[in-house]
């Protein structure tokens, strides 16, 4: 198989594409200080099966990478994407496998992980390090026990007053009064446990149930 490696960290890159090329089953490591490098000089006589990125690079992240390159659906075969990255919060590893992530892995991970990731994603894995994996599970049973507690109106105006509009804004939007949209207020931050419009939104945002960066 062929790999790309995407990371603005030389050492590393250098590194990692050592050990890997020990691998018989890897027939070439090619590496790339950023994504924007990549696309830059992406050879189209050159098509990796395996693309293991970064996320915070400059110019291009990870994400966007991720998101262009699989907006290319048609052109098979696409590259099957592994992030290796320091960040390892929940939001960011789902907002990276919603991208199209088939891997995810933190940068203190084993050569032996990487490249038991690397021959499951090949095959048609989805692979989650395991030491991230009981974080993911833990948020996503918490997530789903939130979201059941809101009625569809209370996600509307949530999503809503997230976003930045003012209870006035969100009824109007939704066609509604101020006071059934204060009233939906109320309730949520009584579900949630907060007292402010803007631990509201923190809230949210640490189960998942706003992602400012999708919008």
């Amino acid at each position: 198989m062929k790999i790309a490696l995407i990371d603005d960290h030389r050492m590393l890159t250098d590194s990692v594409r050592n050990v890997l090329s020990l691998d018989p089953a890897i027939e070439e490591v090619r590496t790339f200080i950023s994504a924007a490098v990549y696309v830059k000089n992406k050879d189209s006589f050159w098509n990796p099966d395996i693309i293991i990125t970064d996320l915070l690079m400059p110019g291009i992240t990870g994400i966007e990478l991720i998101e262009a390159v699989n907006r290319g659906a048609g052109k098979a075969p696409l590259p099957k994407f592994i992030v290796l990255s320091s960040i390892t919060d929940v939001q960011t590893i789902k907002q990276a496998i919603r991208a199209g992530a088939i891997g995810y892995l933190s940068k203190d991970t084993s050569i032996e992980e990487l490249t038991e990731a690397i021959h499951a994603v090949h095959s048609g894995e989805q692979y989650i390090a395991a030491k991230l994996k009981n974080s993911l599970i833990s948020n996503v049973f918490t997530e789903e026990q939130v979201v059941l507690h809101l009625s569809p109106r209370e996600k509307d105006v949530l999503e809503l007053m997230c976003s930045g509009n003012t209870v006035k804004e969100a009824a109007f939007k939704l066609n509604l009064s101020v006071h059934t949209v204060q009233s939906y207020h109320k309730n949520i931050m009584k579900k949630f446990k907060v007292n402010r419009t803007a631990d509201l939104i923190v809230f949210a945002m640490q189960k998942g149930l706003y992602n400012p960066t999708l919008k």
